[in-house]
């Protein structure tokens, strides 16, 4: 029996009777290089990255000599074909050594989930660190979390084939191993309390359950989502049938297996199904008064953000008479300043009527966000908490707000039943409810009646509602439902999402041509695409102009085309003065949309008012917590004023929510976010692993993720933008933006090609350009007489140049 490699639960290498190798090849260097040719078992790896992983801060030759004697050492003790040559690369021969890891995923890969349970002695690498190496930690990092999920996924395919045998008590056993791995997840933690009811311990499934609810409470103030409850309700069931059952076989008292003595827990109501296009993991962050709930937490009790689907189910009161019905109970005006308006339930026997209850909680939060002194957060966010199965607490933490609005709409032939409640977001008390029976073409009366009533309990006042004269009639549901879907994806800025959104809003215009909405927002779908060179600029800039024309003809007051404008003349004109104007009217008409303050940042940085472009987008951030879009660019922001932590931290945020993002990838006329932070900051390492990570979500090829770390190790990091820009190159051919090769030749120090690109830039009149005096890459170029010709030929303010 050859030696033996342990790497689960710790790093020891053991003699064929088992005791442990002492000297210098149990060294940590050593059983390190083990490790990382064992978790490549049928492949080689080559020196120079086992030479960046083990020892990083040794010059070349040095740590060349290093892993010669590690190799010699290990070929000595343990056998010469225990460590193969292949050309400059090592390969771990498994027949010279056995390895827990190599045998445990063999045992997956068999299917035999008992062996691979039984190899699993604990994480990888426990408690082993080489001293002052952060590369190999986090590769190790990367190996832990990979075995720890097989492992989980052993468990669970144990657990399910006991189950589906009858084997409930073994069931229990492996679900309870499950659940000991993250305490957290309630899908597990439902699992367990079913397999525990399925044995015959319904009370221990209750308290299971009620331990489970108690830990949720404690540690991050939510409760477990629906699927939960419904679980908990189910066995409940059976332990109410089985007592009933004892009592009447058996009508003295007795302790039976049935009986449940846990007080009951909250169950949810059970919302109407419905297709989910797709999801986003809800972010980290709460107002600084409240609990933040961990995204790793939310994430693991599967409380996902779905961004289209069913809502929550509320049930109104119901009232005869038509009008709304008094408070449930007296409550006294509060002074809120924000609130949170959830999708409203589609209440209708018919599912397709899910958009006509979309359109009106849509106009409720149009209508609400106009009031003064009242911050209500973004559709996009509200929306976004759709099937999330958040009690009113919970959505207070993830949106930032006071109080809560939510209610239903029954739709049946022209009549029309809305009901809704206020609710305050910190105690969950009702302030407010009402109900409405109406024609169906009254709707939009209804919703100003809500809006007004809300307004009234939160002692704020709405605003009068403009005349009717000159104003195009209210478009169709159908309409307003493919406007709002537009919207949703407008802000994920990937081609096909906003290839889709524009085509949503074409449908949207044919079917409602005089829907001034539909039209500011085609106008600011168009905008992106031309920035991120989806759509060619002369051309997009003509079908912007004229979207936004058709906006303001159709209604001058809309807040939406002065956004649009003012992105126009941003963006495209280089109207600087034009583009505040318009985009602090568009704030004055409506102070709650984040769109506006975020394009108010965006022109504030371009100006290089720094200060005042962070307090706008906060603002923004603050209305549309779930945007990832507006959090990339707040952590430039705080970067851009030294706040490099702060800046880290919402770049991760924006990572949890969408890490495809074009700005986190690089994909547009900027570098990648996170990797020019950590420049900013004056921090080569962390740029190198920024930029490998982002390789890797672009599917790079290893090979060419390695050659970034050899460009590092020969040329620091002017050798890893050049090598960044020929990955970047291959990839986006000739659709590669020339301001963005720009950026990448003068992080390379290459300033005369780097100007020679910001002129073909300048050429093509690139959006991008507005942060010419402003972005980091730039400062070398500043002094430039090229540069400041463009600068000049731009008209920049003096306050926009930055040194």
């Amino acid at each position: 029996m050859p030696a033996s490699l342990h790497l689960l639960g710790g790093a020891t290498l053991r003699r064929e009777d088992g005791t442990p190798f002492a000297g210098r090849v149990a060294q940590r260097h050593r059983l390190a290089l083990l490790a990382l040719l064992a978790c490549a078992p049928a492949a080689t790896v080559g020196r120079e990255r086992l030479l960046a992983l083990l020892w990083p801060e040794s010059d070349a030759e040095r740590a060349r000599n290093l892993l010669n004697v590690a190799v010699y050492d290990l070929r000595k003790t343990l056998g010469e074909r225990c460590i193969l040559s292949v050309g400059d690369d090592l390969r771990l021969d498994v027949a010279a050594l056995q390895v827990d890891v190599i045998a445990f995923g063999a045992s997956l890969a068999a299917g035999d989930h008992t062996n691979a349970v039984a190899e699993y002695a604990g994480p990888f690498l426990d408690g082993f660190h080489l001293p002052d190496n952060g590369e190999l930690e986090r590769w190790a990092d990367v190996e832990r979390a990979r075995h720890l999920a097989a492992y989980a996924g052993a468990l669970e395919a144990l657990a399910v084939a006991a189950g589906t045998a009858g084997a409930a008590n073994d069931a229990v056993t492996w679900w309870r191993r499950r659940s000991s791995l993250d305490p957290v997840d309630s899908r597990v933690a439902g699992q367990l309390v079913e397999a525990m009811a399925a044995s015959g311990n319904v009370a221990g499934a209750l308290q299971q359950a009620a331990t489970h609810e108690r830990l949720l409470l404690a540690e991050f103030e939510i409760v477990p989502p629906k699927e939960f409850a419904m679980i908990v309700s189910r066995v409940r069931a059976m332990g109410a049938h089985a007592a009933h059952t004892a009592h009447t076989t058996n009508p003295k008292p007795a302790a039976h297996v049935g009986m449940v003595s846990e007080p009951a827990l909250p169950v949810a109501v059970v919302p109407s199904a419905a297709p989910s296009p797709s999801s986003a993991t809800l972010p980290a962050t709460a107002p600084a008064t409240r609990q933040r709930l961990p995204v790793a937490i939310l994430g693991s009790i599967g409380l996902l953000a779905v961004l289209a689907g069913a809502a929550y189910a509320i049930v109104g009161r119901r009232s005869e008479t038509g009008r709304p019905s008094a408070p449930v109970a007296p409550a006294p005006a509060v002074a809120a300043r924000s609130l949170a308006v959830l999708p409203f339930v589609n209440r209708s026997s018919d599912p397709a009527n899910a958009y006509f209850s979309d359109g009106l909680t849509e106009e409720i939060i149009s209508a609400l966000s106009k009031v003064a002194g009242l911050r209500v957060a973004a559709r996009t966010s509200s929306f976004a908490l759709r099937d999330a199965a958040l009690d009113v607490r919970a959505v207070g933490d993830t949106l930032g707000v006071e109080t809560v609005l939510e209610g239903s709409v029954r739709r049946e032939g022209t009549k029309l039943r809305v009901t809704a409640q206020l609710v305050d977001a910190m105690t969950g008390l009702l302030l407010w409810s009402g109900e409405y029976d109406r024609n169906a073409a009254d709707a939009l009366a209804v919703q100003d009646e809500i809006a007004r009533a809300i307004a009234g309990t939160l002692e704020l006042r709405l605003p009068p509602r403009a005349g009717n004269a000159g104003r195009p009639a209210a478009p169709s549901m159908e309409a307003y439902d493919l406007y709002l879907r537009a919207l949703q994806l407008r802000n994920l800025l990937n081609a096909d999402a906003l290839q889709q959104a524009s085509d949503l809003l074409d449908r949207s215009i044919e079917l409602a041509p005089d829907f001034a909405l539909a039209h500011a927002a085609k106008a600011s779908v168009i905008a992106p695409r031309m920035y991120l060179g989806q759509l060619p600029v002369e051309q997009g800039k003509l079908d912007m102009r004229d979207a936004i024309r058709r906006a303001f003809a159709l209604d001058s007051t809309l807040g939406e085309a002065y956004v649009a404008l003012g992105i126009f003349q941003l963006f495209q004109e280089w109207d600087w003065n034009g583009a505040e104007r318009s985009l602090r009217r568009a704030l004055q008409l409506n102070p709650s949309d984040p769109h506006a303050w975020h394009h108010l940042g965006n022109y504030l940085r371009a100006m290089g008012r720094m200060n005042e472009a962070f307090a706008a987008r906060t603002n923004g951030v603050a209305l549309d917590p779930l945007n990832a879009r507006t959090r990339i660019v707040l952590a430039l922001d705080n970067a851009y004023l030294g706040r490099f932590a702060e800046s880290i931290e919402e770049a991760e945020r924006a990572q949890r929510l969408d890490p495809m993002n074009p700005l986190l990838l690089g994909l547009s006329p900027t570098l990648p976010v996170v990797p020019i932070i950590h420049d900013m900051r004056d921090r080569p390492e962390d740029v190198l692993h920024a930029l490998q990570r982002v390789a890797a979500l672009r599917g790079v090829p290893s090979a060419e993720t390695d050659a970034l770390r050899d460009a590092f190790a020969r040329d620091g990091l002017r050798g890893v933008w050049r090598q960044w820009l020929v990955i970047d190159r291959r990839q986006s051919g000739s659709r590669i933006n020339p301001l963005r090769v720009a950026l990448l030749r003068a992080a390379s120090g290459d300033t005369l090609q780097a100007l020679d690109w910001l002129e073909r830039a300048f050429a093509a009149r690139e959006p991008g350009l507005i942060y010419v005096n402003t972005d980091a890459s730039l400062a070398a170029l500043r002094s430039q007489p090229r540069f400041q010709r463009i600068v000049r030929a731009m008209k920049f303010p003096n306050a926009g140049v930055l040194p």
